[in-house]
């Protein structure tokens, strides 16, 4: 798989899964736990094993890595993508020597044109960020839920067991 097929899956991924993707090896395979581990001291995400395991589940459906052997994880060496060099012709490198023109309106335009679309850029950048990290949340909150509600069906079972003792 080349680079940019590869970036392209992984921009469809969960945050999570692109921050778990960086971290599964190319040169070794590695368990849930050691991935879970190495996010842990790369402070790369604060995520339960459970949603690691997750990720490692998304990622491998998608192509992106694979189980060489059970619950052992690794990544495949993405293949640089070959550059095509264009032929120069002579004709553009006769417009590269035009003359210079005083700045005029359209050129304002242009410039102020750029500057909306860096702005806007970085506004997506941003935003993007702040997406991840709501969903890193979101996906904590999820699992203390569940870890809530096996807590809460273990106590009922205990007043149950409880009330059949006391009768």
């Amino acid at each position: 798989m080349n680079e940019s097929r590869q970036q392209q899956i992984l921009a469809g991924q969960s945050s999570i899964a692109q921050k778990v993707f960086t971290l599964v090896p190319i040169q070794a395979a590695w368990s849930n736990h050691e991935i879970h581990g190495a996010a842990l001291t790369a402070k790369a995400t604060g995520a339960s094993p459970y949603a690691i395991r997750r990720a490692l589940g998304e990622l491998k459906e998608a192509g992106l890595i694979r189980e060489p052997v059970g619950g052992k994880f690794q990544r495949d060496a993405a293949t640089p993508k070959k550059i095509k060099e264009q032929a120069v012709t002579q004709v553009a490198k006769q417009a590269v020597v035009s003359i210079k023109k005083p700045e005029g309106a359209l050129d304002v335009l242009a410039s102020l044109s750029g500057e909306v679309v860096s702005l806007a850029d970085d506004f997506s950048r941003r935003m993007k960020a702040l997406a991840s990290r709501i969903e890193e949340v979101a996906l904590s909150v999820e699992v203390e839920r569940e870890t809530n509600a096996a807590a809460v069906g273990k106590l009922k079972q205990l007043q149950e067991l409880l009330k059949g003792i006391s009768q």
